[in-house]
């Protein structure tokens, strides 16, 4: 956890003066004299308090990581196609690996963008369809002088090439998100049936 404390320049000064003569860091040796401090013997018979104006648990908390350029450079180089920032980017890669639950976690934006987009197209091919079973089923009626056969015939060679289309576009989008769960997770991809 990081905390961070406003001092004075000069004390700043006498902090990293005595820090540099231990060969400690500035933050070393704070960290040090704090935990000195809170583990004094004068400290144990001091009374428990309820603290006041802590965080639960779960709220956010800053964790500084430090890398190379070379790694920043990745990173930036496979977050940019999906539409993620460095942030975001590292996030959810700590996430994917901390959680068991694929579904806790939305998809990269471009993988969530494709599935948008096959949704639509699915929701169309359902309107077509169900305007041709209406024509049918008005060619059906005893009155109608529409030739059922004339639309039933081409309307199932249609159902047959969705049917296939459909299929290899399920396969395709499982195997999308399959990979993207297996790139989080660092899981071996499931096959897809």
């Amino acid at each position: 956890m990081i905390v961070t404390v406003r001092l004075k320049d000069e004390l700043v000064e006498e902090i990293d003066r005595v820090a540099a003569a231990n060969g400690q860091t500035r933050s070393r040796w704070i960290a040090r004299a704090l935990m000195r401090s809170v583990l004094a013997p004068e400290t144990e018979d001091l009374p428990i308090l309820p603290v006041q104006g802590r965080s639960h648990p779960d709220d956010y908390i800053r964790l500084t990581v430090r890398l190379n350029r070379s790694e920043i450079e990745g990173i930036d180089t496979v977050a940019a196609p999906m539409r993620l920032t460095r942030s975001e980017w590292v996030k959810r890669t700590i996430r994917w690996q901390l959680w068991d639950k694929a579904a806790l976690l939305r998809l990269a934006p471009s993988t969530q963008t494709e599935i948008t987009k096959i949704r639509k197209q699915i929701q169309k091919i359902g309107v077509n369809i169900n305007q041709a079973v209406h024509a049918m089923n008005a060619a059906n009626m005893p009155e109608s002088s529409l030739d059922i056969a004339r639309i039933a015939v081409p309307f199932m060679e249609t159902c047959g090439d969705l049917r296939t289309l459909l299929t290899e576009s399920r396969r395709t989008l499982a195997s999308s998100i399959g990979g993207e769960i297996s790139y989080w997770t660092g899981a071996a991809p499931v096959p897809v049936e």
